[in-house]
């Protein structure tokens, strides 16, 4: 076995995750507290069908991390379209912390609607938001996402990420026999392929303002790192170096692209300029350094290593190369992210031979277990620092699941066809 072989059988031992499949949300924990809102059907102005109904894009949203519990509209005592049809009595008597009204009418604009809607807070009795969204009839959903996103944001004060997306890789099943580099809204709809290999994909990786995805394609019988536009079929390889080219991950400026090459010999940290097309070495070690994500300053990219003998997490100063060890409870510490605020990290942590996904507080050193199953791996956290999904074991199936960052709220996203792996969340975008 060359030596060259050697690294890349190591490399995918020692780092590479096996992962789960397609998104369809199911709450298998929920808060102890959940938020009662009530969503009441918009009415409908236009003439043609109603076939997306946007409150039940907004429940399925609300629900989607166990966080909200939405009200049907069979248990409503009334359906106001206005403010002169509401009244919080009722709502109170229905044990309502929150309502949602509204309606959709057409625009001047050729096919183009408008969804205004209310936010009230019914204990206090007022409206904490008025709003509206606009665009083409074809993308109801979207505006049921917005919405949503907006009714989130309003209640729990941070961002919501139901206009988000999710990059993954299919892999090959009895329908299909190629790898696909994948793309589907949150709540799993609008899934569609970017591209399709038979020779495996891997790593995938938002670009800052969501138009492209980095990825890792042995179409050429060796690792390629690959940039996919989301627009188009246009996709361009970065320049390949001998031996591992792999893990891309975007710097927050979407000016250059950190990654694993291995052609000095061991796998280590290299950042790629966009501008001006070319490698520069940050990581110099005899083991194997991969991994690499940015921090949101971009002062610092965050590692895996074996240069102390097992998997830990290090982090290396972009300016002057300068590292520091982050972990050391444990003997395996692996797949380290960001959190969005920068103050802590979420990675997989081996506990008494069990896989988990953990975070740390970067300040305290503190580290907090959130999962309880096994052979947890492969965390991606969501934008607004709330939510992490990562892979997991159901039996024999592999799965995506998910938890809130206060563990408080679990759930599953179950296979519908294939098998997935390698999730990315994508950033948000206004």
């Amino acid at each position: 076995m060359n030596f060259r072989k050697f690294l890349l059988i190591t490399y995918f031992i020692i780092f590479f995750p096996t992962l789960s499949s397609q998104l369809r949300i199911e709450i298998k924990g929920g808060a102890e507290e959940s938020i009662s809102i009530a969503v009441v059907p918009m009415q409908w102005d236009l003439e043609v069908p109603q076939e997306t109904f946007i409150h039940k894009v907004i429940k399925s949203d609300l629900e989607s991390f166990g966080e909200f519990n939405v009200l049907p509209p069979r248990n409503m005592l009334s359906l106001p379209t206005s403010k002169e049809e509401v009244f919080f009595k009722d709502w109170r008597l229905l044990g309502t912390d929150y309502l949602v009204i509204g309606n959709v009418k057409s625009t001047d604009i050729d096919r183009e609607i408008r969804a205004s809607y209310t936010i009230y807070d019914v204990v206090k009795e007022r409206a904490i938001h008025r709003g509206s969204v606009s665009g083409p009839i074809s993308t109801l959903r979207k505006i049921g996402h917005k919405i949503s996103d907006t009714i989130y944001s309003r209640i729990h004060g941070i961002p919501g990420i139901f206009s988000t997306r999710i990059a993954y890789i299919d892999k090959p099943s009895n329908s299909d026999p190629n790898y696909n580099l994948m793309i589907s809204d949150i709540d799993g709809y609008d899934s569609m392929s970017l591209f399709s290999s038979p020779q495996p994909l891997m790593s995938p990786s938002w670009s800052p303002d969501m138009k492209n995805i980095a990825y890792v394609s042995f179409e050429e019988g060796t690792s390629r790192i690959f940039i996919q536009k989301l627009s188009s079929a246009e996709r361009k390889g970065l320049k390949l170096e001998k031996g591992i080219n792999s893990s891309p991950n975007w710097s927050p400026d979407g000016k250059k692209i950190s990654a694993v090459l291995s052609k000095t010999g061991n796998p280590d940290i290299f950042i790629y300029d966009m501008e001006r097309s070319s490698w520069s070495q940050v990581t110099k070690h005899f083991g194997i350094d991969t991994e690499p994500d940015w921090s949101p300053n971009s002062k610092s990219i965050l590692f895996t290593s074996n240069r102390s003998g097992s998997p830990q997490l290090y982090e290396v100063n972009t300016r002057n190369n300068r590292i520091k060890r982050l972990t050391f409870e444990g003997s395996y510490n692996a797949r380290g992210r960001y959190l969005p605020d920068g103050k802590g990290i979420v990675f997989v942590h081996r506990q008494n031979g069990i896989f988990h996904i953990a975070t740390q507080n970067l300040k305290t050193g503190k580290v907090k277990i959130l999962t309880d199953t096994t052979l947890d791996e492969s965390p991606t956290v969501s934008p607004n620092g709330n939510v992490v999904i990562y892979a997991t074991k159901d039996g024999d199936k592999d799965i995506l699941a998910g938890i809130t960052l206060d563990g408080k709220t679990k759930f599953v996203m179950p296979s519908l066809k294939g098998e997935a792996r390698e999730p990315s969340w994508s950033p948000l975008i206004d």
